[in-house]
């Protein structure tokens, strides 16, 4: 019996023999979850990037197909200009266009807005030149050259505008005013 019992006894090399194993186990199953892990990630990503330029396609349908009505009115508008002469009529069709390109443009979510009247923001605005005047107070817009845009809640171009600046302290070298 003694023999039996010995059998049963194990070695401190089969020991070890057997812990690697077991280790050696552990480790591919790891690395099996691992790459699992990063095929998903990689999946996920593919299918994220897939998802981007379906959108980014899907706006630019949209864009053009509110942009598109506009190109055809100003196509008709300079062909009914090219046999009729009537300057007015013209003028008028040219309005329309305006704001029909206006109002496709802010349905995608350009949102126009103007400075005047308001405090220099240059966040906001652009200053391009300054006005002396005792009839306001300094840094408020007096003059607009181009409106702003935002989209977004992101200014994405400036108001150029003239800003006031009080006559009593004089005029500095360098300095662009607007009289």
């Amino acid at each position: 019996m003694l023999r039996s019992e010995r059998m049963k006894k194990k070695g401190p090399v089969t020991r070890l023999k057997e812990e690697i194993e077991e280790k050696n186990k552990q480790v591919e199953e790891l690395n099996d979850k691992y790459l699992r892990a990063y095929a998903e990630l990689d999946n996920y990503r593919k299918q994220m990037q897939k998802k981007m330029e379906d959108y980014r396609k899907s706006y630019q349908v949209e864009f053009f197909n509110k942009i598109i009505p506009v190109l055809d009115s100003f196509d008709r508008a300079l062909s009914g200009a090219e046999f009729n002469g009537d300057f007015e009529n013209f003028y008028k069709g040219v309005e329309i266009i305006h704001r029909q390109l206006k109002e496709a443009l802010k349905s995608l979510g350009l949102i126009e807005f103007s400075g005047l009247g308001e405090v220099f923001d240059p966040s906001r605005h652009e200053a391009v030149a300054t006005v002396l005047t005792e009839e306001q107070p300094e840094n408020i817009i007096v003059d607009e050259i181009s409106k702003g845009y935002i989209v977004d809640e992101r200014v994405i171009k400036p108001a150029k505008v003239y800003v006031a600046k009080q006559k009593e302290g004089g005029q500095e070298d360098g300095e662009n005013n607007r009289d």
